[in-house]
């Protein structure tokens, strides 16, 4: 890769941020990765809210991060809002940030510097499917990123090349310090990349060369963060009811989102031992609308409710007895404890060293010591900067793409095909039906390009299949690309098969008709499908993509 920087974007449910390193900054240093402080109130953090704020016309992005939070606000309290259009918590949305990493980049080069300098990386969940990356990609690319210049990453395998790289100091165990790149060759261990909307995991193998093999096809689910805020909302929801939460929303979005602020610090102290009360901050617009639309003060409203005896009302504070806010989280850590002790059965995870911990909700300790206290057997490393792990380890992998040596397949993949009819073959008939040709021939056949927990190397092609047109005037072949949760379907009919996706293949000669082969060869090895092509009359090769989005 020869870009002069890697720039690396990290769209979280909670927070988003960039990072980037110089090639020659990586060369001698490959953790030296710069990002931006963002600051909301008296909250700071080396990542922003992932949230929006676009102008009345519906297209024009007026403010993003805090800034938007805070200028919403305003409107709400202006009573102007419902012209706005305001998104928290989104997903891929791209907008301001290459502009502002253009901007701070552009002060640290002496000459002219543009998009086609950098290498971008942007950042998506492992368990995302196909589609998913692909939409981000086309997301990307319609904001002005070149697609050449393009790579999508995996966040719990850039967190772990993130984490190889660290030195002792920046990673700890339970009583003792450990260093991730100190693992010899054959050593497993278990990724578990908690954000605010997912929780992602996979399993690594060091190879004998030092990089890092999956085990395990990516698993998780949505137990993030923003479920112990849900938890929260719902707290204050069964106290002074949903009305009075909708108001208070609406009317007074600065306080509501104080609120939360004032909550994501709260959420980093709570662990699993400490008996001391939790002091909330609560607005007193919150207990002017209990008044107005209950009335009711806050406090009477608190007595009536269940929590009546574990929450006090102090002037403008809530305290409130800890086993109530350890409450907010057990579900969500159940559910991830859960997944991860089924996940350690698998036999390809047998002998599993350790548990790594990366990503903002990783730094909670009420999930760090549930984590230690369930799987006492092993090693649980969490790096100083969690929550920044997936960020500056994408940042590496634009420099290494090719850290990951091995990754499993987390479908079964193929087209749907059709083969002439023959009552003595013992492949499976399915549909048989005349063609255009007067031909009997089988159709609905699952053609198995990559089966479910398949290791498969990066950029290594899988056996090439061939493909002629059905017809001799034929001027492309289309091929719908099915995937199934089995390792063995033969029709695309079958239960747990869906299609996915097309993938077509041009035919600019169309003078050898029915006879014109086409080999091609699947390539699943890397973070997106590519599907390499060889019109065996030419020997041309060409490499397509499929489109998952239709």
């Amino acid at each position: 890769m020869d870009s002069l920087v890697v720039v690396a974007i990290d769209f979280g449910t909670t927070y988003s941020g960039w990072a980037f390193s110089f090639r020659h900054e990586y060369e001698r240093d490959p953790i030296k990765v710069s990002s931006k402080n963002w600051q909301g109130g008296t909250l700071v953090s080396q990542k922003g809210p992932t949230c929006i704020l676009i102008k009345p016309d519906g297209k024009t992005t007026d403010s993003f991060d805090y800034d938007a939070e805070s200028k919403y606000a305003e409107k709400a309290e202006e009573n102007d809002q419902d012209q706005w259009f305001f998104y928290k918590r989104f997903k891929m949305m791209l907008f301001k940030d290459k502009k502002d990493v253009l901007e701070t980049l552009g002060k640290q080069v002496d000459t002219g510097f543009g998009v086609s300098d950098i290498h971008w990386v942007l950042t998506v969940p492992a368990i995302w499917n196909d589609a998913a990356k692909q939409f981000m990609r086309e997301a990307a690319q319609n904001a002005g990123i070149p697609a050449k210049n393009l790579t999508i990453c995996l966040e719990p395998e850039v967190a772990s090349i993130y984490c190889r790289h660290l030195p002792v100091s920046k990673s700890s165990t339970v009583g003792e310090k450990s260093l991730l790149a100190q693992f010899s060759s054959g050593t497993k261990y278990l990724v578990l990349d908690a954000g605010g909307g997912t929780i992602d995991i996979t399993v690594h193998e060091v190879t004998t060369s030092g990089e890092l093999k999956e085990l395990h096809k990516a698993s998780g689910g949505a137990w993030g963060g923003t479920k112990v805020d849900q938890a929260y909302e719902a707290f204050l929801t069964s106290i002074v009811g949903s009305e009075v939460i909708m108001k208070f929303k609406n009317k007074h979005m600065d306080d509501y989102i104080e609120v939360f602020r004032d909550f994501e610090i709260k959420k980093r102290q709570i662990s699993p031992t400490k008996q001391e009360k939790v002091t909330i901050r609560m607005p007193a617009s919150l207990s002017t609308l209990c008044s107005e639309m209950r009335s009711s003060d806050l406090k009477s409203l608190i007595l009536q409710s269940r929590f009546g005896s574990k929450v006090k009302v102090l002037s403008d504070k809530l305290r409130v007895d800890a086993d109530v806010v350890r409450e907010f989280f057990r579900p969500t850590v159940r559910n991830i404890i859960s997944h991860i002790a089924t996940l350690l059965k698998e036999p390809s995870v047998h002998g599993c060293a350790a548990i790594l911990m990366v990503g903002g909700f990783s730094a909670s300790p009420m999930l760090q010591e549930s984590v230690q206290a369930k799987f006492r057997n092993l090693r649980v490393i969490v790096p100083d900067d969690a929550g920044l792990a997936v960020l500056k380890g994408a940042v590496i992998f634009g420099h290494e793409p090719t850290a990951i040596t091995e990754r499993v397949c987390k479908y079964t993949y193929g087209t749907g095909t059709t083969h002439k009819y023959d009552e003595t073959c013992e492949h499976p008939k399915g549909r048989v039906e005349r063609d255009g040709n007067g031909d009997l021939r089988c159709y609905d056949i699952f053609s198995i390009h990559a089966r479910s927990g398949k290791s498969v190397k990066l950029n290594e092609e899988q056996p090439e299949q061939s493909y002629s047109p059905v017809s001799d005037d034929q001027t492309e072949i289309g091929f719908k690309i099915y995937s199934s949760s089995t390792a063995h379907p033969h029709f695309i009919t079958e239960e747990g098969c869906s299609l996915i996706g097309e993938l077509t293949i041009p035919i600019s000669d169309t003078s050898l008709g029915r006879n014109h082969k086409f080999g091609t060869s699947f390539i699943f090895g890397g973070t997106e499908i590519v599907v390499k092509v060889e019109d065996k009359a030419t020997g041309y090769v060409t490499h397509e993509s499929v489109n998952f989005l239709g």
